[in-house]
């Protein structure tokens, strides 16, 4: 029961951060072959999971914001303008944070491939899926891509482990 539990972890926490994973599941006491399966496992299933998510999510919200802003105050409107597509004779100008300016930029800057080789390891997998279903849900491999990707990933992890043995040991 407690070896379910230790694999059910692992792959819940690969679904989200896939890099800090397989040292935790060396940690806790998992075989080194298990861990990249389970690691790998969670990976894939975190990333159909979260990028599924992100479009229900996004969709959603296209259906609620015109029944939430039909129904909203006009001084409430006229605040959140943005948020129900209010023209106002004042345009206000786009606020960006640090987050979007940093998720603009790196799409601008790497696209589709920068994505799908940074997700799994400097971007998170739900961060990585939902840039992809933003921004490339209509490319018709992006799927077979992130699988590659996360398995590629596993596979330099294999290959370091086996070049470093007692780093894994």
């Amino acid at each position: 029961m407690i070896a379910l539990l230790k694999i059910l972890q692992v792959i819940l926490m690969a679904s989200v951060k896939y890099f800090f994973t397989i040292p935790y599941a060396l940690l806790i006491g998992l075989d080194f072959k298990q861990t990249l399966l389970y690691v790998t496992l969670g990976g894939i299933a975190g990333f159909f999971f979260f990028y599924y998510l992100s479009g229900f999510i996004s969709g959603m919200m296209d259906r609620i914001r015109p029944l939430v802003c039909r129904y909203l105050p006009n001084f409430v409107r006229a605040e959140y303008h943005a948020l129900c597509n209010f023209v106002s004779k004042y345009k206000s100008k786009k606020v960006f944070s640090r987050k979007s300016r940093f998720i603009v930029n790196f799409r601008n800057r790497f696209g589709l491939w920068g994505i799908l080789i940074a997700s799994p390891i400097v971007l998170s997998i739900p961060v990585g899926a939902y840039l992809l279903n933003r921004y490339y849900s209509n490319h018709k491999f992006v799927y077979p891509y992130m699988v590659l990707s996360i398995l590629s990933w596993s596979a330099v992890f294999s290959t370091l482990a086996l070049i470093f043995p007692h780093l894994v040991a």
